[in-house]
């Protein structure tokens, strides 16, 4: 289910990047190539495991590669992640996925959504990792409570081969049946 969920909000983040193409001047008979590379689930997995899965350091040779290919015929690349760095391997745990956040930036994300076990720690810890991190954190259907505001961005705006696409973030609304109560008492996770 939640894998569904998952594949649900990335299909909604893809039509909403992609929809705001077509509301902006473009020229006609021109081609637009724009590649957009999706990670999610990270999960602490900032190294290469014993069957030669995850590792940054590979997934940043595999982007670099993606990116030089594109480059090369013209196009633009935007790198977004679903969230989930959290909550996986004690080497990431131990540190807030400090080791985590700093590789991503060196890898290039523009941002990411806020994911669930995003949740997993206390919000101070969140706000760290934010501030480790060179790209937005982006949430359009999370509040504080005693406010009625916003605790992330809802969407972010970036500029691809004459273009302009606009990336919005969504949490699923579980997170506050599946998490840790004691991190959601001033927290709404609203339906998106």
């Amino acid at each position: 289910m939640q894998y569904f969920k998952h594949r649900v909000a990335l299909a909604l983040f893809a039509a909403l990047s992609l929809g705001s193409l077509s509301a902006q001047a473009y020229e006609q008979d021109k081609t637009y190539k724009i590649t957009i590379l999706h990670t999610n689930d990270h999960h602490g997995h900032f190294w290469r495991n014993d069957y030669g899965e995850y590792g940054l350091a590979a997934q940043k040779t595999l982007v670099d590669g993606i990116r030089k290919e594109v480059a090369a015929e013209g196009g633009s690349v935007l790198l977004l992640s679903g969230g989930d760095i959290n909550t996986g391997v004690p080497e990431s745990d131990l540190q807030d996925a400090e080791p985590d956040f700093r590789g991503m930036n060196l890898i290039g994300y523009d941002a990411m959504a806020v994911g669930n076990h995003e949740f997993d720690n206390p919000l101070s810890v969140l706000r760290q990792q934010e501030k480790w991190a060179k790209f937005p954190f982006l949430s359009a259907n999370i509040y504080q409570k005693s406010t009625g505001e916003r605790l992330f961005k809802p969407w972010a705006l970036f500029k691809r081969g004459g273009l302009k696409i606009a990336v919005i973030g969504l949490t699923t609304d579980d997170t506050a049946k599946i998490g840790n109560p004691e991190y959601f008492t001033d927290i709404e996770f609203r339906k998106p």
